[in-house]
């Protein structure tokens, strides 16, 4: 029973991607006639929604109930701009961020791998949200080929653009990867549940939208039984999850500067960050000995 349903939950989610993301497509290719650019773009995020919403029906329509312990601010507006730092553990975030945030925020736009653009349907329709792929290359690949230096961070600056169009709410995962205690120990990680956050795209986004974001949203993601995968997502698996988010404000020494070229600025929006991941690490720890204690209690 489990397999048969996780074999529906994955079929209906692929046809909805495939459809939505199909007209997400063709009207992005009308869109790209700039006469009608503007009128197009509200018909591609109300089909962006629609592929939320029919996975949110698909997810809990057919999938066991789950506890959702929900730590959310009131003020939360559908037509603000917003740049959400998740930490991130498995590609369940992603599918549950998408949940809570439906009609609570824009459409999320996630800084994405660029090997995800060649997922049937879902990459090119993604590309087509204007969502940023970013291609990572390594320090000795770098050093081969220092031209691709920044390329990032250019394709960071063209994204912006889109965004100052309408009300955006920007997801960036700034570990950079999943979290798994190997990749921890590679990097000497200094925080107990998180890896290093990497600051330069969303030190440029800052900066490039620095008139329009209203705050940042700290969210911390746990589960208590465990990370689980999509598979786990799928078979029913997962039935209990955390998600803690804190309105931050934006300190206005850090809402003017120039990232890529200023050290002082750098530096100062390096340790601000290093602070929110100081305190998204405790905000984990005091979870985790919250429901290590709440079990204890039922036991």
């Amino acid at each position: 029973m489990p397999w048969l349903r996780a074999l529906l939950f994955l079929l209906l989610s692929f046809l909805n991607t495939a459809v939505c993301g199909s007209v997400i497509v063709m009207l992005a290719l009308v869109a790209m006639h700039r006469r009608l650019r503007s009128p197009t773009l509200p018909a591609i995020n109300a089909w962006a929604e629609r592929w939320v919403w029919a996975n949110r029906t698909i997810l809990f329509g057919i999938l066991p109930s789950m506890h959702f312990d929900l730590r959310l601010p009131d003020s939360l507006n559908e037509r603000g701009w917003y740049l959400l730092l998740p930490n991130h553990q498995s590609w369940v975030d992603i599918v549950l961020l998408f949940h809570v945030f439906y009609k609570r925020l824009p459409f999320l736009k996630f800084f994405l791998k660029y090997e995800l653009l060649y997922i049937p349907f879902l990459g090119i329709a993604c590309k087509a949200l204007n969502m940023p792929f970013m291609k990572r290359y390594s320090r000795a690949y770098l050093q081969r080929h220092p031209e691709k230096k920044g390329e990032d961070l250019k394709t960071t600056r063209a994204s912006c653009a889109y965004f100052l169009e309408q009300p955006a709410a920007v997801v960036n995962f700034m570990e950079g990867t999943r979290l798994t205690e190997a990749k921890q120990l590679a990097q000497n990680s200094p925080y107990r549940h998180l890896l290093q956050p990497k600051s330069g795209g969303v030190g440029f986004v800052m900066s490039a939208l620095s008139e329009r974001m209203d705050s940042v949203l700290d969210i911390v993601i746990v589960y208590p039984g465990g990370v689980p995968s999509l598979i786990d997502l799928a078979m029913g698996r997962l039935r209990h999850v955390v998600m803690d988010v804190r309105i931050k404000p934006i300190p206005p020494h850090l809402r003017h500067g120039d990232y890529e070229n200023d050290p002082q600025y750098r530096a100062q929006f390096q340790e601000w960050i290093q602070q929110l991941w100081r305190e998204k690490d405790d905000c984990i720890e005091a979870i985790n000995h919250e429901e290590a204690c709440h079990a204890r209690s039922l036991s």
